[in-house]
């Protein structure tokens, strides 16, 4: 068993062997394998060394003491059940394009965020309102050719039907950071 100046050591340092352990992510499961969110390898190690988690599946990497050594986890889960809470998302404008995937829903032109703009699909001033299925990214030129019309008046013509996008727990992190070693243990898993 484990020692406290074992787990001390190992949760003061962020740079092993080389990698930066907080770019490794982890992702915690409940005991029922229903995926909660992503997290740092290293929080999930001390999950799983304290006795509040299993690993599943482990990373090739590992990180040293100075007695033992330890595979980083990539999928843990949790010794106990977590009461489900259902997240809604805001319709704010980052999240409007990332559910777009930072392209123009009436060109199809993929921009940086900085650059894109929120459209709404149905003006403010013909009573439209800021909800996921009247707000879409728009380019700068679409946004302005359309201008205070609706789509149909302008003559435009949407990509896809906004709506509001379903909670994602892979949002907060790069596409990088996503393991292979996850696919198994998501329920949506897209490789977009």
């Amino acid at each position: 068993m484990l020692n406290q100046e074992t787990l001390v050591k190992i949760d003061v340092g962020r740079y092993w062997m080389g990698f930066d352990t907080t770019s490794t992510k982890t992702l915690k499961l409940d005991s029922s394998y229903r995926p909660l969110e992503i997290v740092d390898s290293i929080e999930a190690l001390v999950l799983c060394l304290i006795g509040k988690a299993y690993a599943i599946e482990n990373y090739k990497e590992e990180i040293r003491s100075v007695s033992e050594s330890f595979k980083l986890p990539a999928v843990i889960v949790l010794t106990r059940y977590v009461k489900f809470h259902f997240h809604t998302m805001t319709a704010n404008r980052a999240n409007v394009i990332w559910r777009d995937q930072n392209t123009c829903q009436y060109c199809s032109k993929e921009e940086e965020s900085r650059v894109l703009t929120i459209d709404h699909v149905i003006p403010r001033s013909k009573g439209g309102k800021n909800t996921w299925k009247n707000l879409v990214t728009a380019c700068k030129k679409c946004n302005q050719k359309k201008g205070n019309k609706t789509p149909k008046e302008a003559n435009m013509k949407l990509l896809r039907e906004p709506k509001r996008p379903k909670s994602n727990i892979l949002r907060a992190i790069s596409n990088k950071q996503i393991s292979d070693l996850w696919k198994n243990y998501l329920w949506e898993y897209n490789e977009n």
